[in-house]
């Protein structure tokens, strides 16, 4: 490790303490890629904080050494938005994963970053509500990684990204500034360039995100096609009679038989699209 990161792992270990700084080499391979692994890089130094101010402690120290950092949520992103950097310092989200507000009027939660995405709703669900960005990963994915990305799922056809449900961010700057971005107000849309900057822009902390009421019912309806094209048209024809599903995929011959030889999901035979 070089001098000026030897200097800095001892400040940031004597304000935060030894069991938020890691400087193994083998615990620090587990940070060294996100979902995307084809590229891999080991960080010289992660930090686990467990509030904004140690967030913005962390960010504060490395600014004033030169030391480049980058932010990480669950990791479970796939366009190496966490990718660390080999001469700089790893900061980790992850045990900020506290509900602080369930607010049913105002149909919104208050959350810190590492808060699993999956968990919002779970919380939510008691009072007829859910949050509708729903990416794959769901069950891993953290709020804060939604935000720095602009993840999306299934659900976006109907209700949009992350973007269309984040209502106001408390961010850490690159001088280490706590700062408030909000949808409200005048001026120019700060927080909608913050969500999907992935981190380049600074470190959320705190997000309030607007929650979606759940729907009295849900039918799901599958179709088979006898070839992608015509599979095509019909979702095209969905669309232009006005009618927007909450999720709608489709998939070819080859992922059918795929589904089929593993799970057995009884598509019918012989389609060329479902």
């Amino acid at each position: 490790m070089e001098p000026e990161l030897e200097a800095l792992a001892r400040r940031l270990n004597a304000s935060l303490g030894p069991e938020r700084i890691i400087t193994d080499a083998v615990r620090l391979r587990t940070y060294e890629c996100d979902g995307l692994t084809n590229h891999r890089c080991t960080p010289a130094l992660v930090v686990l904080p467990d509030t904004a101010e140690q967030v913005a402690a962390v960010v504060r120290e490395c600014a004033a050494a030169g030391v480049p950092y980058v932010a990480r949520g669950s990791g479970t992103g796939l366009s190496g938005g966490a990718l660390p950097r080999a001469d700089g310092v790893l900061i980790v989200t992850s045990r900020m994963r506290r509900i602080l507000e369930i607010d049913v009027p105002g149909q919104r939660a208050v959350v810190e970053p590492g808060v699993i995405n999956l968990d919002v709703t779970r919380a939510a669900r008691p009072y007829g509500y859910y949050f509708a960005p729903d990416p794959s990963s769901q069950q891993i994915c953290s709020v804060g990684g939604n935000v720095a990305e602009n993840s999306g799922g299934a659900h976006c056809l109907k209700y949009g990204f992350t973007a269309h449900h984040v209502l106001a961010c408390e961010v850490v700057t690159p001088d280490g500034e706590l700062v408030e971005l909000s949808a409200d107000g005048p001026g120019y849309d700060l927080l909608g360039v913050f969500v999907g900057a992935e981190g380049t822009l600074g470190i959320t902390t705190k997000i309030t995100v607007r929650l979606t009421r759940v729907p009295e019912t849900v039918q799901t309806l599958l179709a088979a096609f006898g070839s992608i094209e015509a599979g095509g048209t019909a979702v095209s024809a969905i669309i232009g009679a006005g009618v927007v599903p909450a999720a709608i995929e489709m998939m070819d011959a080859l992922s059918i038989e795929a589904a089929e030889a593993a799970v057995r999901c009884e598509y019918p035979p012989g389609a060329g699209a479902c």
